[in-house]
């Protein structure tokens, strides 16, 4: 079962918003070509006085956000990425809902254990429960604890490695998981401050999913 990325970042982390306190970029710092581009590379250097602990206190300042983002899915079945767009929002403690617009119009929210998937293009409709699926949980627990600054659940799902300084800082997860570690490798989020400019999720395969993001 592939996991569909914002389950990715916001399920594909979401990875990931917020007005400057969330994820969220735009004109704003950073611009990168997103200021960090799809061959982004983490910077070699460290700031020892930005350590994760910094990082999330200052995303658990963010009670809720709103933000537009353009995914593109880099497959090796497609000759060109998948190209997807619409918007971001979350509301503490733990509500996510990534709504695509455009070249389709569908919807995942998940709120406490419950997800709700519509694709109004096609008049489907379905929910489940995240305790149905370990790998999912997991997932989606990993944006959330990101965005909740909740440092204790990302421990729980993966190993960390937190780079840079507050000014342009990279957060890589690596799943603890053997399950999931065979559909995901890494989730990459990268930002300034509390904003997440950037979720791009690697698949064993080479697949991989580059997330933009931008306040709206």
């Amino acid at each position: 079962m592939r996991i569909d990325l914002f389950f990715v970042t916001a399920m594909r982390a979401i990875s990931c918003f917020a007005a400057c306190g969330g994820i969220r970029r735009g004109g704003c710092v950073l611009p990168r070509a997103f200021a960090l581009s799809l061959c982004f590379t983490a910077p070699s250097f460290a700031d020892e006085s930005w350590q994760l602990a910094d990082l999330m206190k200052t995303m658990s300042n963010v009670p809720s956000t709103s933000s537009r983002f353009t995914e593109k899915k880099h497959l090796a079945m497609l000759k060109e990425p998948l190209t997807l767009s619409g918007t971001l929002t979350y509301k503490r403690p733990d509500f996510i809902e990534k709504h695509v617009l455009s070249p389709f119009d569908e919807r995942y929210t998940v709120e406490g254990d419950k997800v709700v998937f519509e694709n109004r293009t096609k008049q489907q409709k379905r929910d489940f429960s995240l305790d149905s699926n370990p790998v999912i949980r997991a997932f989606v627990d990993s944006i959330r604890a990101t965005l909740a600054g909740d440092a204790r659940t990302l421990q729980r799902f993966y190993r960390i490695d937190l780079r840079g300084s507050r000014a342009a800082w990279v957060l890589n997860l690596d799943p603890l998981d053997a399950q999931m570690a065979e559909q995901v490798s890494t989730i990459r989020l990268s930002g300034a401050g509390s904003a997440v400019d950037e979720v791009v999720v690697f698949e064993p395969g080479g697949d991989k999913s580059v997330m933009t993001i931008a306040a709206q």
